[in-house]
């Protein structure tokens, strides 16, 4: 999966940059690497029957590259701020689910039913195993059983597990890693202090 994306702050910003800016900036990052994602069992001929469909591929992106970076974050950050970037960068990723969703199926409430969709996927991915930085094989299965669930188990369609387990999903995680890395990396970053005993 080729993905180009921009992930770095301007050097003459002259700030630093808060910790929700970067939520705010690597939410848009895994909508980008999601939307690819989906397009791209498009184009290694798997097949969509309706928008909904499409769109309910991207969904489990998200919920997938959401739980990624809350594992990266869990390695990077103090308790704390993992907890103040993970619970932004979802409510950011919401929010463009939201907005695309209803210019694409009509008004509706959709970012509620992401957020509770995600309370699911990540209780089914905390029970997998993330070793060296990357995501195992149970949890690349995880997604890759949802993608196979919606997308059917067509004659076309069969297969999608084995391109999301074995391409998709690692190239994802890959991206979303140099994405983090890049976004951390490319300012000074505002780390809240931690909290005062009580």
């Amino acid at each position: 999966m080729k993905i180009r994306l921009t992930s770095k702050w301007r050097r003459d910003r002259g700030k630093p940059v808060a910790l929700e800016e970067n939520a705010v900036a690597l939410a848009y990052i895994i909508w980008q690497i999601a939307l690819i994602a989906a397009k791209n069992l498009h184009a290694e001929d798997f097949v969509y029957e309706s928008d909904e469909q499409r769109i309910a591929v991207i969904t489990e992106y998200l919920a997938f590259l959401v739980h990624v970076a809350d594992r990266f974050a869990h390695i990077d950050m103090p308790q704390e701020a993992r907890e103040r970037f993970v619970t932004r960068l979802a409510r950011e990723v919401a929010r463009h689910l939201q907005r695309n969703q209803a210019e694409i199926l009509g008004s509706g409430d959709y970012d509620s039913a992401f957020i509770a969709l995600l309370n699911e996927r990540l209780a089914d991915y905390a029970h997998t195993a993330f070793r060296e930085g990357r995501p195992g094989f149970e949890c690349l299965r995880c997604l890759g059983d949802k993608v196979l669930t919606i997308m059917g188990t067509s004659q076309v369609n069969r297969w999608v597990i084995d391109q999301v387990m074995e391409i998709d999903a690692p190239s994802a995680v890959d991206h979303l890693r140099q994405a983090m890395d890049s976004l951390f990396g490319s300012a000074a970053v505002t780390l809240p202090s931690p909290s005062e005993p009580d």
